[in-house]
């Protein structure tokens, strides 16, 4: 446990790095995929070219996250118990829903609607994950408020009102009225939320780095 605490931090920094660049490594091995516009979650369907890889990456990536979220709670749980405990499940859920699960779920593009249970499996995982790490930046910001660090708690803030408000440009996408303006920005908005959400995660890594 102790050999798994002194890796957690870098476990959570290779996951979050490994996860955002996998879809730009991987895109110039896609003919026409353009990151603006095409969702992360096309690397891994049945007609892409990369759909194995990015699908196994995916799963090195979420089992990273997983793993990391045990060194959290050994970290954390020094100072509060219930902060570490939401701070380790929101890693591990985001790990296992966006990453392990997602990838495991084979989508069709012909079918991907939300009458497709599979596709509406997929769209759970995801948003579920997504709302979990949301949590991160929160509690982050509570833990530097009780110490008197006020710096991190606007930067955790910001992040977290950054990772809102981009998530729901995303979402958008799929109203009635308002998604036709967002057809040109989907991916734009879906990848800004990953850097507003990975911010927090590598912070706390660092925290847990520098701490030792």
């Amino acid at each position: 446990m102790h050999l798994l605490k002194t890796l957690s931090p870098y476990f959570l920094l290779l996951a979050c790095l490994g996860d955002f660049s996998l879809p730009y490594l991987l895109g110039s091995a896609y003919p026409g995929f353009n990151q603006k516009t095409m969702l992360i979650s096309q690397l891994g369907e049945k007609s892409s070219p990369v759909q194995q890889i990015f699908n196994h990456g995916s799963i090195i990536t979420g089992s990273l996250f997983v793993l990391s979220s045990i060194g959290i709670y050994q970290f954390f749980s020094l100072e509060s118990s219930l902060f570490a405990k939401i701070l380790a499940a929101a890693i591990a859920l985001y790990g296992i829903g966006d990453c392990i699960l997602s990838s495991l779920i084979q989508l069709d593009p012909a079918a991907e609607n939300f009458r497709n249970p599979t596709y509406l499996l997929h769209a759970g995982f995801t948003a579920i994950a997504m709302i979990g790490m949301l949590l991160v930046p929160l509690i982050l910001a509570g833990r530097a408020y009780i110490i008197g660090n006020l710096f991190p708690v606007l930067f955790f803030i910001i992040c977290l009102v950054g990772a809102i408000i981009t998530l729901i440009l995303f979402a958008s996408y799929y109203l009635p009225i308002v998604g036709k303006y967002l057809v040109s920005t989907h991916g734009l908005w879906q990848r800004l939320s990953l850097i507003f959400l990975y911010l927090p995660a590598i912070a706390m890594a660092l925290i847990q780095i520098r701490q030792k």
